[in-house]
């Protein structure tokens, strides 16, 4: 409180008890007389004011401060006292002055204190103005001081600032790798062999395109010409209304067109639809028919057919439709002048198609496994016949699982339909290791037959249908004990030649079964399809025994290349038989001649430490192969091959007398010799391999051209993402490098092996050290897949480089494919160990790398790579500190039999590797941090897998994770927006544990360009390093 007589003056602190002694000196004023001094003194004591201290935001008190400070002061007024005097006043002042010296003297000597110490008041003033001028200026240099110690040496996270031509661009927002922005642009098109309006030949190098307005157009691009082949409004419902349809195929004769509507999702590859055919007018001036287009069966809401696929010749249709095949004959499409549709007129092939019988269309695991298809019947090269398979799952357990929102489109809390309140259950067939697989049976319908008979009025439809169907049995089974056998592959190899591939349920032993139904006795053919007389017996032509041979599994692949169904026929007696991808004595994949087709000794046309990823075309005209290769493995290009035309040329391969043509590149492609312009391709051909759509898919910016066999130097620019160019441009890119790694085979008796690595580094990366940053490794694993690749990509990986400064690496490990059998087999049987120990081992080379902050090693992985990243985490390696796995296997005995038992075996015969391939050790976990994500309606990695991983977490006091379910999502989790939430809650996790990328230690500089300029990668550059 201010004391008695007191008053407060701005600019001060008000004297108190506690601080009166700390402050013993008075602001400076004018002297007064002695007299006044001492009564002062006498009248307050204690009174002094204290030292000022200046507020340094109150400019006010400053200010009148410094009036006080530029006053005369008290010593001014004393040597002034004389100025304006005259000399005689100024000797009497002297004199007087004088005279009184002597009775003050002894005054003076108590109070000569005040005089010293106002001076030294005066001095400390002085000294505190120049403090507060410094004062801040001390501040900003302390602070910026600090600052430049923490950025030279603490560690400091965020991103790097960017200046030079960097500094323009931008960085990619995860909306934006979600919403479409870096989408990559290209045409669908379907070549078309059309007959010329005049002379009647048929024209090479036409194809369709579809308009936005849901027009076809015919295209001639060499003679620069196109046309409406099909009008929006020409297709048009039962009820008069335009047809809103999803997708068209054209007959081979190109009189009808396919299209579907009301197109629903089964599984993964399988849909149904409503389907109608089209009449297209004979030439192009021709008005269109009253109603040109018909359904083939009544429309149905929801649909039930599963697809309708027309003959190789002329325009006979067969489809599936409540799990029965029909074939409609072209005569019978064409005797329909009144435009009702044909459901009563179509052969119905079979009758027996229930939920758990069906025929034509692959089981849940056959479509998933091995075809890849929602079809499994196949027309002859003629036409003739229809091959297909018939499915019983009576004995494939039932797994069910919930829908709880079965109104995709409804918010949370919205009834949308009747009985909400409980979850839908679906169910599907589902086989797993150890339990019954899909029973199978391969037949043949016999269209040209069953059209011979029709003359025999005698025979019911009935009768001529079960006298035109054959069973296809091999001549040496497998043995039933075995559990079942396994379809891989039914083809075609000439009229009436029909190749069954199969394996035992394991997939060790592989057999090729011929079958010649130009052999049969059709008028022998009994009314039974089940006696004696409706079976035909292959004979084994092909028999390999993988497990014995190399330690490996048959692949489930469709490979076999007829040669009497290639583009042309030619005058050249070219030695029958077919061609198939096999591996050689090495191992590797290659092209393989048969001939004839019931030889076992093939002549391989292709050869080298690289492998055949497939056989594009056989141009019998010109007498070429085409096939794309992974030369080198991480690439695809596409080359071509002599055929050889005669027994002879081919005798003088198997022999030796002549060597194999080196295979030339496709015009059209960079060199696949030249690093710089390794890449992607892949290749149509037209109806006579004429003419090639080519497609460069990567690592630059995609295209699509247009070349002519004959005059491959004038292509024509189908697309070229020039849009998407100029967007690509404008933002910052990860640098990508690609490398092998050598590494010990870890005791599996493979001898090192190199794994190919991809790296994705954040732009302009400080690789000095002094910058720590984050790395990520995506990893899948899978046998015989490939995620390190030079195709085109902007994705969450692309993301996470460039915009949160992580370093991001992909690896190939042993059980990939494209590097030879003797590299994917040695997972055989243990599925998880090789490939973990692979990964951990690369990660913890990377960890040693300068740039690397080796406590921020994470891993992350989806279905089977969420399963190898739980096989890496549980392995408790000290190299990971992190994973995320999505939709993970956590247990083999939980996933389907065809896919299981191929790399597993059956589980009583491997126990033990089922036990260790499972996700059972949780110490691993204990120290890691580790985010689980699933979706509720996954049908192909089932829910029931992450349940079971969550409940050993509870059993083991695992807590140190994070999990989302996703509801209602199958495998790959889009349900409701899912994917991108997904992501979020990912790139969330990770900034939560890991943080954002570099943390600084010394300056980070930019990293110049060869050039000189500071500037980042452009978007097609990438590094293809050296081996390690």
């Amino acid at each position: 409180m201010l004391l008695p007589n007191a008053t407060a003056t701005p600019g001060y602190l008000p004297l108190s008890e506690s601080n009166e002694e700390q402050h013993p000196f008075p602001p400076r004023q004018s002297r007064p007389e002695r007299g006044e001094r001492q009564r002062r003194a006498a009248r307050f004591p204690e009174t002094r004011p204290p030292l000022w201290i200046p507020d340094p935001f109150d400019s006010a008190a400053i200010a009148r401060q410094d009036e006080l400070d530029d006053d005369s002061g008290e010593d001014t007024a004393y040597e002034s006292e004389e100025d304006g005097l005259g000399e005689g006043e100024k000797g009497q002042l002297r004199s007087e002055t004088s005279e009184s010296k002597e009775a003050t003297d002894s005054s003076d000597q108590d109070d000569g204190w005040e005089f010293s110490l106002a001076a030294l008041q005066k001095d400390r003033i002085k000294r505190r103005r120049r403090l507060l001028v410094l004062f801040p200026a001390f501040l900003v240099l302390t602070l910026f001081f600090i600052l430049a110690l923490v950025n030279l040496f603490g560690p400091s996270s965020g991103h790097h600032r960017f200046y030079g031509a960097a500094a323009t661009k931008k960085r990619m927002t995860l909306d934006e790798v979600l919403n479409g922005t870096f989408a990559v642009q290209t045409k669908r098109v379907e070549w078309v062999a059309l007959a010329a309006e005049q002379g009647g030949e048929v024209q090479d190098g036409l194809y369709t395109e579809r308009r936005f307005d849901g027009s076809i157009l015919l295209h001639d691009p060499f003679h620069n010409s196109s046309r409406v082949l099909l009008a929006a409004d020409d297709i048009r419902g039962t009820d008069g209304a335009r047809l809103l349809w999803y997708r068209h195929k054209f007959s081979a004769d190109g009189m009808y067109a396919l299209v579907d509507s009301h197109w629903t999702k089964v599984w993964r590859h399988s849909t149904l639809a409503n389907f109608y055919l089209h009449r297209l007018p004979s030439d192009s001036n021709a008005k269109p028919a009253s109603s040109p287009t018909r359904p083939i069966r009544t429309p149905h809401s929801p649909p039930g057919t599963s697809f309708a696929h027309f003959s190789p010749t002329s325009h006979h249709l067969a489809y599936v439709h409540a799990n029965d095949l029909y074939v409609l004959p072209a005569e019978t499409i064409d005797a329909d002048p009144e435009g009702k549709g044909w459901e009563g007129d179509a052969i119905r092939v079979t009758s027996d198609g229930t939920t758990t019988r069906m025929s034509g269309r692959p089981s849940w695991v056959y479509e998933e496994e091995v075809f890849s298809s929602d079809s499994t019947l196949w027309w002859s090269p003629t036409s003739a016949h229809v091959a297909f398979i018939t499915f019983d799952e009576s004995d494939v357990p039932l797994y069910k699982y919930p829908i709880y929102n079965a109104s995709p489109a409804s918010p949370a809390g919205e009834v949308q339909y009747e009985g909400w309140e409980y979850p839908k259950e679906v169910g599907l067939r589902y086989p797993k290791p150890g339990y019954s697989n899909p029973l199978i049976t391969v037949r043949v319908f016999s269209l040209s037959h069953y059209r011979s008979l029709s003359s025999d009025s005698s025979l019911s439809s009935a009768d001529r249908l079960s006298r035109s169907l054959l069973t296809l049995r091999l001549a040496r089974p497998f043995n039933p004990d075995d559990q079942g056998e396994v379809v891989t592959e039914v083809a075609w190899i000439g009229p009436d030649e029909v190749l069954v591939r199969m394996t035992d349920r394991s997939a060790r032993v592989e057999r090729v079964g011929r079958f010649d139904l130009s052999a049969v006795d059709w008028e022998r053919m009994s009314g039974s399809e089940d006696e004696v007389g409706n079976v035909l017996e292959g004979e084994v032509v092909r028999e390999t025994d993988w497990w014995q041979k190399d330690g490996g599994w048959a692949e489930a692949a469709q490979t076999i290349v007829s040669l009497s169904s290639a583009s042309a026929a030619n005058g050249d007696s070219y030695a029958p038989g077919y061609l198939d991808l096999v591996p050689d004595a090495e191992g590797f994949v290659h092209v393989a001649y048969y001939s004839p087709d019931t030889t076992s000794d093939a002549v391989f046309l292709t050869s080298g430490e690289w492998e055949v990823d497939a056989i594009d075309r056989v141009d019998l005209a010109r007498g070429l192969i085409y096939f794309t290769a992974a030369r080198p493995s991480i690439a695809r290009h596409v080359y071509f091959i002599p055929l050889p035309r005669n027994v002879g040329e081919l005798a003088a391969l198997r022999t030796g007398k002549s060597k194999r043509a080196e295979p030339t590149l496709l015009p059209g492609q960079g060199s696949s010799d030249s690093t710089k312009e390794v890449g992607t391709y892949s290749v149509t051909f037209s109806a006579l391999a004429g003419s090639y759509w080519l497609s460069y898919r990567g690592p630059g910016i995609p295209w699509q051209k247009l070349y002519k066999i004959d005059d491959p130097d004038t292509p024509q620019q189908l697309t070229g993402n020039r849009h998407l160019a100029e967007t690509d441009a404008a933002y910052l890119h990860p640098t990508i490098s690609y490398s092998t790694e050598r590494l010990e085979d870890g005791g599996t008796g493979s001898g090192e092996v190199e794994v190919n690595v991809m790296e994705l580094r954040p732009p302009l990366m400080d690789e000095s050290g002094r910058t720590k940053y984050p790395v990520l490794f995506q990893i899948y694993g899978g046998p015989n897949s490939q995620m390190v690749s030079t195709q085109f990509q902007r994705d969450f990986q692309h993301y996470l480089a460039t915009s949160l400064d992580y370093v991001v690496v992909r690896v190939d490990a042993r059980g990939t494919g494209f590097q030879g059998r003797k590299f994917r087999s040695t997972v055989r049987g243990r599925l998880g160990e090789v490939e973990r120990r692979d990964v951990i081992e690369v990660a913890r080379r990377w960890a040693e790398k300068a740039y690397v902050d080796e406590k921020r090693v994470g891993v992350w992985g989806w279905s089977y790579g969420g399963f190898l990243t739980s096989k890496i985490i549980e392995a408790n390696s000290t190299v990971f500190s992190l994973g995320m796995a999505v939709a993970p296997v956590t247990d083999w005995r939980l996933y389907d039999t065809l896919y299981t038992e191929r790399y597993m075996g059956l589980p009583d015969a491997n126990p033990g590797g089922y036990r260790n391939s499972s996700i059972h050790e949780m110490d691993g976990f204990r120290h890691a941090d580790f985010a689980l994500a699933h979706g509720s309606g996954d049908d192909n990695v089932h829910f029931q897998n992450t349940a079971l991983l969550l409940d050993r977490f509870t059993m083991a006091g695992v807590r140190n994770f994070r999990f989302r379910m996703f509801t209602d999502s199958d495998h790959s989790i889009m349900t409701r927006s899912a994917y991108g939430e997904l992501l979020r809650w990912l790139e969330g996790f990770l900034l939560e544990r890991f943080g954002h990328g570099g943390r600084t230690k010394g300056r980070w500089k930019m990293r110049k360009d060869p050039s000189g300029n500071r500037a980042p990668f452009g978007p097609g550059e990438h590094d293809f390093g050296e081996k390690s």
